[in-house]
């Protein structure tokens, strides 16, 4: 590296327009690097082929504009044609032919090169597009596969509306306003550098004037509302966010809001991020647009300048005629490019926040603790069942949740042989379902560890541990479905055991009530999280799920808290059934819940 200066307080400062254009380039490479890095999983040779579309768009550009020079050179005067060096090793190829024809095959030629120009053109922007939107279509799958790779304590810390915010809204944003916009910009550069070529060929003098005045411009207009730029991206993540999580709390959260009569403060919350959100949107395509309003002007005066230039010369109008021509159809060319270049970087620095929110979250999951262990494709395996034979055991396990000042579980240490129950009670904080989540290896302990048949359970382990497992938590998730999809939960119906299905039914208590009240028995649509059924229902149909594979672990989360006593009676019949087929682990407040298992544990809050 040169060093102009010894002394850093010696050295001249550098005019601002050089630093902005220093930091601009800086940021420009970054912006580069992370684009490169999304799309490269996506296919090196499919890019490379938008970039090879983008180039050829541009040559042919420049060529469809040189196509005409002949022409009007031979409308002019035909002699310079043929008598100049080049066109006379053509005509040599040609039948003789009069000036008239030659014309008109100029023409010809002229027009079949614009329209090829053009259709090369069309092709190259069908490329792009059709590149962009299938990489969105990748993005979003992968995205959701990595957020869903995250450990489950990034859930309990990010708000769930964000993160589809990311998958629906970023990653649209990303292939639409970032890298589709980006490979525009390749084409537009690559238009502008070789028609301003063309124009250094005709008239080196001109093409170095219009290139000075037209970049100069732009820079000066692209500098000025740069903190703009960085402001309204940074608006536009917060403002998309907030929009998100206002609608998912008012649509969620539809039952409380309409007793407590609250509609107007949610929907006044979610309308001002909505306004706030439009005006800056609105915003951004009146920016992108000035500079066309004032460089036509500028590009009217340059042509009237030039021709009063040659008029003055004393060459006559028939001499220049063909140089006119071609820098008016390069212009003619280069003035659009020009101002969508302008337009889609304004579009990339206002919207780079989508980038931003799409690569950080690949970040995040690469710096995670206790993220899910998936293949080497980045898909999730359905191992068989862990093999086990004596116990469960707990050692000095501790946890402690980030920014919380005193661990939740501090040195537990416990063992539970298989086949026994063991009854987990304590008061609301104590630890039991957090105990209960690291089990179930949601949660990575902070210290200690958990061993099955004296063997650690790690990450590598963990899917085929949870495959022994049947869960049901204190709030059972339904999906929007049939009651047959909810108990063979996430199977195809094509692969749903039958027999096991009503087996597991018959075993939750609750086959009956599906196929005596409910309308269509098992094939009946339970609602959104299940609102056609009541609680006891729903923890059953939790229960058959829990029981469907046939668990050697059975754990039950507080299963029966919401309940009133005869449902929760029925459902602990259910439960009671089990025990001495499978181990089993319940959380209850009330010791009268546990009071029939082989071991009771009593956790405290620490204090």
């Amino acid at each position: 590296m040169l060093h102009l200066c010894a002394d850093a307080a010696d050295m001249p400062r550098l005019p601002s327009l050089l630093i902005f254009m220093k930091s601009g380039f800086k940021s420009w490479l970054e912006l580069v690097r992370k684009i490169y890095s999304l799309a490269r999983p996506y296919g090196r040779g499919k890019l490379l082929a938008v970039c090879v579309a983008a180039l050829a768009q541009g040559l042919f550009q420049a060529i469809g504009v040189t196509s005409i020079f002949p022409f009007l050179v031979l409308a002019a005067n035909p002699s310079q044609i043929r008598e100049s060096a080049i066109a006379s090793k053509v005509l040599a190829f040609l039948p003789s032919v009069s000036d008239g024809g030659l014309l008109l095959l100029a023409g010809a030629f002229a027009v079949v090169m614009l329209a090829l120009s053009n259709a090369v053109n069309i092709a190259a922007e069908f490329i792009r597009t059709r590149y962009a939107f299938g990489f969105c279509q990748w993005m979003q799958t992968l995205l959701m596969r990595t957020i869903i790779s995250r450990p489950y304590s990034a859930f309990l810390q990010e708000n769930t509306a964000v993160f589809m915010k990311k998958v629906t809204g970023d990653v649209g944003n990303y292939a639409n306003n970032v890298l589709l916009t980006f490979l525009d910009s390749i084409a537009r550069t690559a238009t502008i550098v070789l028609l301003v070529l063309v124009l250094v060929l005709v008239n080196p003098l001109v093409a170095g004037l219009a290139g000075l005045l037209f970049g100069a411009f732009y820079i000066i207009v692209f500098k000025a509302f740069g903190a703009w730029r960085v402001r309204a991206s940074e608006q536009l993540k917060e403002l998309q966010r907030a929009v998100g999580v206002e609608g998912y709390k008012l649509l969620h959260g539809a039952k409380p809001v309409k007793v407590h009569g609250v509609e107007e403060h949610f929907l006044g919350n979610f309308s001002d991020y909505c306004r706030r959100l439009a005006k800056i949107l609105s915003a951004v395509p009146l920016l992108a647009s000035i500079p066309k309003n004032v460089i036509e002007p500028l590009f009217g005066f340059l042509l009237v300048a030039v021709v009063l230039f040659y008029a003055n010369s004393g060459q006559g109008l028939a001499d220049v005629l063909p140089s006119l021509g071609v820098m008016a159809l390069a212009a003619y060319r280069l003035m659009p490019a020009f101002q969508l270049l302008y337009s889609q970087l304004t579009q990339l620095t206002t919207s780079r926040h989508a980038l931003d929110e799409v690569f950080d979250e690949f970040v995040a999951l690469e710096q995670a603790a206790g993220k899910e262990h998936t293949a080497d494709d980045g898909s999730f395996s359905r191992p068989p069942a862990l093999v086990w034979h004596r116990e469960l055991r707990l050692e000095q396990l501790s946890f402690r949740y980030p920014k919380a000042n005193k661990p939740v579980i501090e040195n537990l240490s416990l063992v539970v042989p298989k086949r026994t129950s063991l009854g987990i009670v304590g008061e609301t904080g104590c630890g039991k379902s957090t105990l209960v989540d690291m089990i179930l290896g949601l949660h990575v302990p902070t210290s200690g560890r958990i061993l099955v048949d004296d063997h650690p359970l790690g990450p590598k382990e963990m899917r085929a541990w949870r495959a022994c497992i049947g869960y049901v938590p204190q709030d059972i998730f339904l999906i929007d479905d049939t009651v047959l999809a909810n108990i063979a939960f996430g199977i195809s119906p094509a692969e749903i055991d039958r027999s096991a299905l009503l087996a597991a039914a018959e075993a939750a208590q609750i086959r009956e009530f599906i196929e005596k009240e409910l309308p269509h028995g098992f094939d009946t649509d339970v609602g959104e999280r299940g609102v056609r059924l009541s609680g006891g229902q729903r923890q059953r149909i939790g229960l058959a799920r829990a029981l469907y594979h046939k668990p050697e672990v059975l754990i039950l989360d507080e299963a029966t808290s919401a309940l009133d006593y005869e449902t929760e009676a029925e459902v602990m019949k259910a439960i009671s059934n089990l025990q001495g087929s499978v181990t089993m682990i319940i959380i209850a407040h009330r010791l009268s819940t546990v009071e029939r298992c082989d071991q009771i544990l009593r956790l405290e809050t620490s204090k």
